[in-house]
Formats: C-alpha cells, sequence, structure tokens
C-alpha cells in the first residue's frame, strides 16, 4: 500500500511518529515543513515540503492546495493520513477530489475543544480517529483509537 503522511511539524510529527510499526510496512511519503527537527526526525525518509507557516495564513493555504494536486498525482496513494494542523486540509480536499481514501487523527490535547484542521476535515474523511472519549462530542462518528503517545 502507498500512503502518504501529512503533518506539521512539532506535535503534529510527534503523534505520527510512534505509528512506525504500521507505516514503516508500507511505501510512504510525508509532506511536511522544511524546518530542522522535522529534517531530523523524517531522515531517510522520502519527503515533499510544504508551505510554512500555514496557521489561518489562506497565502499558503493556497500554495499548498496547488502543491496537493501534483504530489497526489504523481504518487498516486491508497491513503492520505494526518493529524493535521493546517496543511491537512489541500491534502485532504484534493484527496477527496481525487477520490483517495483519507484517514485523521485528532490532537491529543484538544480533548474538549475541536480544532480548526479537524472540523474542516472531519466531513470529509473516510476515518476519522480520536484519543479522548470526550472528543466523540464533537466528533460522533469518529473511532476512538486511545492514546498514540
Amino acid at each position: 500500500m502507498k500512503i502518504v503522511l501529512v503533518s506539521s511539524a512539532g506535535g503534529h510529527l510527534a503523534q505520527l511518529l510512534p505509528l512506525a510499526p504500521w507505516w514503516s510496512k508500507h511505501e510512504r511519503t510525508w509532506v511536511s515543513f522544511k524546518l530542522p527537527e522535522v529534517e531530523s526526525a523524517l531522515a531517510g525518509e522520502d519527503v515533499v515540503w510544504a508551505h510554512f507557516p500555514t496557521t489561518r495564513n489562506l497565502f499558503n493555504a493556497f500554495r499548498n492546495f496547488l502543491l496537493a494536486w501534483p504530489t497526489l498525482i504523481r504518487i498516486r496513494p491508497d491513503l492520505v493520513v494526518s493529524d493535521g494542523a493546517g496543511v491537512s486540509v489541500p491534502f485532504f480536499l484534493v484527496a477527496k477530489v481525487l477520490g483517495i481514501r483519507t484517514v485523521y487523527l485528532e490532537c491529543f490535547d484538544r480533548i474538549s475543544m475541536p480544532t480548526l484542521s479537524g472540523r474542516i476535515c472531519y466531513p470529509m474523511t473516510d476515518v476519522f480517529c480520536v484519543q479522548w472519549p470526550q472528543q466523540l462530542h464533537s466528533y460522533p462518528d469518529a473511532v476512538n483509537v486511545g492514546p498514540v503517545l
């Protein structure tokens, strides 16, 4: 299976890295930001560098939308996986249009308030995962996978 893992830096990336027993078995490409901590964490991985910052930055959201098209068409993944933040939205939009399945993992530290990217991606996600039972109030059709950290 080919997967694309889309993640912001910091805590978002830190939540996908422990899933290595799963993603390491698959052909994969990462989408993240060209920052020293990301380059270090993803050394040796295939990475597409997204435009940063994305938090409420419409210009970079548009640029990442334009990046998502050729990236997903070139890779032709079976699955796009993300845990946010803003960089996930354009990739999920394009994945939806191209018929690529998506999985979203809501953030570990947002227990009672949903994230903006989670709220946007929820309706277009094939499987939406949460890490706390309380998060099911915001995402009633989600799957509670428990804490990944």
